[in-house]
């Protein structure tokens, strides 16, 4: 049997993330696989402040067993400074990113406790890379340590520090072929490859449409960040209205977060664009099925999960040209389509209205991609032949599907 342990900053049923979203999935089928696997997160659940909000100690999540550890005393008086002089691309020494890191999201009784049990594991996996929990943790026992890193193209991933970090680690898992060239690219060689995230391909259930009045819309799911490019989208949707004004479309935008953090205040002033704020699981289904095509903007991907379900339930998609990873997706798929303009976004919104068959052909493209590339069973033997690879041919044992 092998024996796993999962290290993520926050964790538990509820939390929405891609990187929480992704180690859940993964844990939890090893863990039906036979594998041993445990999940060592913080006490916090709110991603903005970081404060302690689960109890401290041993809890059960998704049906894993999971420890959760106190939060550091953070000083945000300096690391908001540094925090931003990162982002905007600025310079800072060796020590004064240490600093940003360590009163960045850090728990000393979790690193004791790694330091402790990381010998009774065959690896212990670390995700997502901007985080204390995954610099400091990683570097505690890095012979066993793996990252999964989730990396966007950001000023971040250039500092010398998270480059020294990619460095000394075990290996990594990647999330896509264009994340695994761009950490290869930006850090040398690394021990590892893509694996990706699994989805249960079974046909759907049909779902009721979300709103009671049928109309035709562009959907965006995720977080309301100006870092997902929700406003580029909001801009966008609003310019192509001025040219169709007596076009029925219209733009939901469904997740968490606030819409004001957009900096589109005007635009819920419009009919034509509705905000959601939670929406539970077959409620996002029944938006995703009925959508004209589901937008994704962001041009900081390294897997994007809600591509995957739009294929799978049906819906065509839409993503930034300048994102590598959705458009990798979209090329590789012949599910989508991508779009660099105003001017390109308006023509597809205009010929998916007009042509149904083609929105079906690329639904159907998509969702047989997802099938053939991110079924578990692939993913699967994706995993075990990337741990192979990292700890050197068949360290574990383990039997290859």
């Amino acid at each position: 049997m092998r024996s796993f342990a999962f290290v993520v900053p926050r964790f538990g049923e509820g939390i929405v993330g891609g990187a929480e979203t992704l180690v859940a999935a993964l844990a939890s089928k090893l863990n039906e696989g036979g594998d041993e696997v445990e999940v060592w997160t913080t006490c916090a659940r709110d991603n903005r402040t970081w404060e302690n909000y689960f109890p401290q100690g041993n809890a059960v999540e998704f049906g894993l067993p999971v420890k959760r550890f106190s939060v550091n005393e953070r000083n945000l008086e300096l690391w908001i400074p540094h925090q931003i002089a990162i982002s905007e691309g600025l310079k800072l020494s060796v020590n004064a990113q240490l600093d940003w890191m360590t009163n960045g999201v850090n728990s000393n009784s979790l690193y004791e406790h790694i330091k402790k049990e990381a010998a009774h594991f065959h690896a212990i996996f670390f995700a997502p890379y901007l985080f204390g929990t995954t610099f400091f943790g990683s570097l505690i026992c890095p012979e066993r340590s793996i990252l999964i890193p989730c990396l966007h193209d950001e000023h971040y991933a250039y500092t010398e520090i998270v480059q020294s970090m990619f460095r000394q680690v075990k290996g990594c898992l990647f999330n896509s072929i264009p994340e695994q060239e761009l950490a290869e690219v930006t850090y040398g060689s690394l021990n590892g490859s893509e694996v990706g995230m699994g989805f249960d391909v079974g046909i759907y259930r049909k779902r009721e449409p979300y709103f009671k009045e049928a109309f035709p819309y562009i959907l965006y799911v995720g977080r309301k960040e100006t870092g997902k490019n929700v406003q580029v989208l909001i801009d966008c949707f609003i310019a192509y209205k001025e040219l169709d004004s007596e076009s029925p479309l219209k733009l939901v935008i469904a997740g968490g977060g606030d819409f004001q953090d957009l900096q589109r205040p005007n635009a819920l002033d419009r009919k034509d664009v509705i905000d959601l704020s939670h929406v539970s699981e077959e409620e996002k289904q029944g938006l995703i099925q009925n959508c004209l095509f589901l937008c994704q903007p962001s041009r900081n991907e390294s897997f994007s999960i809600v591509l995957m379900e739009a294929w799978l339930q049906g819906s065509p998609v839409v993503v930034d040209a300048r994102c590598p990873v959705t458009r990798h997706h979209v090329v590789e798929s012949g599910g989508g389509l991508y779009f660099s303009s105003e001017e390109d976004l308006i023509g597809i919104c205009r010929e998916f209205l007009a042509n149904s068959q083609l929105r079906l052909e690329l639904a159907e493209a998509g969702r047989a991609y997802v099938k053939s590339r991110y079924s578990w069973d692939a993913v699967l033997k994706r995993f075990n032949q990337a741990i192979d690879l990292i700890f050197k041919q068949g360290a574990f044992g383990h039997q290859s599907s």
